[in-house]
């Protein structure tokens, strides 16, 4: 059976570490299946250097790489759809994915109730995952669009595909 993967990518300029060329990095969060998950990688054509790090995307995606993606996206924003939906269910599902104490949780639900609440559109896609899976309907609003990306900048991709994964 195959996964709904959700990928969000941006490319920047970087300046190589090996040589100082400046060369093109490729940064992209995903949600794969229930899972987020983030890479990025680069390789230097003056002196053949490359890089290339991953690593599961719960709180250890990169923060240079989460604002640059916010930055090429806009921020996707989490929204429930039924605005009468129980707050005690709702913070649970929070508490259990976001971590925290009751105080932090409380006002992570006062901001999605404001619709205040943010992050990329990966995040938010997991996050509504789990609150659907909890019986609270809810959704994913990104205005920003990834054709919309600001001119001059190298333009974000947003893809959701089905693959295989043994």
């Amino acid at each position: 059976m195959g996964h709904l993967v959700l990928i969000a990518s941006v490319r920047y300029p970087a300046q190589c570490s090996g040589c100082g060329s400046e060369l093109e990095c490729v940064g992209v969060q995903a949600l794969v299946g229930q899972s987020l998950e983030w890479d990025i990688g680069y390789h230097c054509s003056g002196c053949g250097d490359a890089v290339y790090e991953c690593g599961p995307g719960e709180g250890s995606v990169p923060d240079d790489l989460r604002r640059r993606l916010l930055a090429e996206h806009g921020e996707a924003r989490l929204i429930l759809s039924d605005p009468l939906a129980g707050p005690v269910l709702v913070m649970k599902v929070l508490r259990a994915e976001l971590g925290g104490d009751l105080a932090q949780t409380k006002r992570t639900f006062q901001q999605i109730r404001a619709g205040m609440f943010a992050g990329t559109m990966p995040e938010m896609t997991l996050l509504v995952d789990r609150l659907r899976a909890a019986g609270v309907e809810a959704e994913v609003e990104c205005p920003q669009q990834p054709d919309e990306a600001p001119s001059g900048q190298p333009a974000a991709e947003i893809e959701v595909r089905t693959v295989r994964r043994a």
